[in-house]
């Protein structure tokens, strides 16, 4: 960085399957724009020209590892490397606070003040692998988010989960946030969209793929679908973008009128950008979803074509509660904007910095002669 700023110094990771990457933009962006400094380290490959993004933006610096992992698989495989990276790059640029997007390398021996923020997916990328790789990731899981100084989730619901399965830990919820000035109702067209993966299991099609035939609009699908070793496959019955640019995707944001997500509440199917837009939610029924959209959604069971397409369906025939469902949905959105997201992880990190020991990261020793 080339000049001290106010706020306090971040360094970010994004990790594997790199699904988190519209989160940590918009964070970024908002935490330097109130004075912090960020480091984006990135564990997933980046897309095309991302770098010159990111030289553009004033406080924010893109750090690609340089062994990216585009799979839970790549990233176990090469688990040791990239630690040894992420503690180097720690060592050398002394921050505040190390923010973790995924749980596989908090156990490491980190020097500074840890957060860890936990992400739908940020596990279960993982449960499809070998049982082998299953139990050691578990492992440095329940050892990394024991060792957390701060485990923040977008819901209740997941910290609940996190507990669960791991026991206890330092917890708090941030509910995840974009700016309403990129994300704008358009005139509404005929179009069902979705986003992320769509199916669990590559060899299962999807409940999504089981609905399309009875569907009078066109299914249309945004995001890479590709199997655990990033093998593409085909979807039955709907139209696939393939991976887009933040900015390629609004557009079909505006225009779709209804937008669907079977079972993830986060950052991969771009639930906060599609409510912003003004689409009328169709959600898989979980606990999570029920937290964030009730009220703003209309619920159906997960994995259950025959539901997914009469809720569809209810939408697609009746114009005035579509309106209506995506008025409530932009309105249940703009509860938690990027700035509002940004300030909540900035008193979290200043509250871990406000802990530390008081020699820890001198401040006339964090930048060398």
């Amino acid at each position: 960085m080339a000049d001290r700023r106010s706020g306090p110094f971040v360094m970010i990771t994004v990790e594997p399957p790199g699904s988190t990457w519209p989160h940590i933009d918009t964070l970024a962006r908002e935490l330097a724009l109130q004075g912090a400094e960020v480091v984006v380290a990135a564990l997933a490959p980046l897309r095309p020209g991302q770098r010159v993004e990111y030289a553009g933006i004033r406080g924010v610096e893109l750090l690609p590892c340089p062994i990216p992992a585009a799979t839970a698989a790549d990233h176990l495989a090469n688990r040791g490397r990239i630690a040894a990276w992420l503690l180097s790059m720690e060592e050398m640029l002394n921050p505040d606070v190390v923010h973790l997007t995924g749980y596989l390398h908090a156990g490491l021996p980190w020097c500074g003040k840890l957060l860890v923020a936990g992400h739908p997916g940020s596990g279960s990328a993982y449960g499809r692998l070998c049982t082998e790789s299953r139990r050691i990731c578990r492992s440095a899981f329940q050892h990394g988010l024991a060792a957390a100084d701060l485990v923040v989730t977008p819901s209740d619901t997941m910290l609940t989960a996190l507990k669960r399965h791991f026991g206890a830990i330092n917890g708090r919820v941030i509910r995840d946030g974009r700016d309403p000035a990129r994300f704008t109702p358009g005139t509404k067209e005929p179009v069902i969209l979705s986003a992320g993966a769509v199916r669990d299991d590559p060899a299962r099609v999807s409940a999504l793929e089981k609905a399309a035939p009875r569907l009078p609009w066109p299914i249309v699908v945004a995001g890479e679908q590709a199997d655990e070793a990033g093998k593409p496959f085909k979807l039955d019955g709907v139209s696939v973008l393939g991976r887009l640019h933040p900015n390629q995707l609004a557009p079909w944001l505006n225009r779709a009128a209804v937008y669907t997500a079977n079972a993830a509440e986060g950052p991969g199917t771009s639930l906060p950008e599609a409510a912003l837009s003004g689409c009328a939610l169709v959600l898989g029924d979980t606990a999570a979803l029920r937290e964030l959209w009730s009220g703003a959604a209309l619920f159906v069971p997960q994995d259950d074509p025959d539901a997914l397409a009469a809720g569809l369906r209810t939408l697609t025939a009746d114009r005035r509660l579509r309106e209506a469902m995506g008025f409530a949905a932009r309105r249940r959105a703009l509860r938690h904007t990027a700035k509002g997201m940004a300030e909540a992880y900035l008193a979290a990190y200043r509250g871990l910095i406000a802990t530390r020991a008081p020699d820890q990261f001198a401040q006339e020793n964090r930048y060398p002669a």
